[in-house]
């Protein structure tokens, strides 16, 4: 079962592993061979908690069952206007082409327009990521624009596709 939590102190082994995997970021950074520690993450940490969580940026771990595979979140949070970037990374290959990224972005969507009221979505996706692309596609986004290697995408909320009946849920 695929379920949901805040993002937390403790998944920064998980944002390492994550961020130090090739094939995680290959699509996701200009320099996927740049590595993290736990202390850099830690680090970004600290920011987050203090400048950031629920002002400008919402995260959250994604887990199988009960371990943890990936994060996703929205950034660049703007509440005057109603808009956030969106993201999710899923660590490791195994969790690719399974699902899960439909059902994250599910909730994820939901989650921003339902519970925060925002209006519109946006996103980056690198143009090689086929399978991202596809299922932006599906997701309702509409392409706006190209930023060199990057497709730009946006959703707003009424246009957003109807939301799959959710079978996960959020860890408290």
């Amino acid at each position: 079962m695929i379920t949901f939590r805040p993002h937390t102190r403790e998944d920064v082994p998980l944002r390492v592993r994550c961020l130090n995997d090739y094939l995680t970021v290959l699509y996701v950074t200009d320099q996927p061979s740049n590595p993290t520690t736990e202390e850099l993450q830690n680090a970004w940490f600290d920011t987050y908690e203090e400048k950031f969580n629920t002002e400008k940026r919402k995260l959250f771990t994604i887990f199988s069952d009960d371990k943890s595979i990936g994060f996703m979140g929205l950034s660049n949070m703007n509440r005057e206007i109603g808009s956030a970037s969106i993201f999710i990374l899923l660590c490791g290959d195994e969790y690719r082409r399974r699902g899960i990224g439909r059902q994250s972005m599910d909730y994820l969507i939901d989650y921003a327009f339902n519970s925060l009221g925002l209006k519109s979505l946006y996103l980056e996706v690198d143009k090689a990521n086929i399978v991202a692309i596809n299922l932006y596609d599906r997701l309702g986004f509409q392409r706006i624009g190209e930023d060199g290697r990057f497709i730009l995408m946006t959703l707003s909320h009424h246009i957003a596709s109807p939301m799959m009946p959710l079978t996960t849920s959020v860890l408290a």
